[in-house]
């Protein structure tokens, strides 16, 4: 059984997962969840690691990037 909550949804990714997924810079992706809007999407993790909610971050995208 998992004992860190994140890796048992499997809903969070690391940041360089989630641009090598959707074929975009880790950079564009760091400039991206600097935005208000995606709050919701980013969970930080430690000190210094931030995870992203996939499904969150889609619908956001779609929204936001018509």
């Amino acid at each position: 059984m998992a004992t860190n909550i994140l890796s048992k949804t499997r809903r969070f990714v690391k940041v360089k997962d989630f641009a090598e997924i959707y074929d975009i810079s880790d950079k564009t992706v760091y400039q991206m969840i600097k935005n208000p809007i995606f709050e919701e999407a980013v969970k930080k993790v430690g000190k210094r690691g931030i995870r992203l909610n996939k499904e969150k971050m889609i619908s956001i995208m779609e929204q936001y990037y018509r």
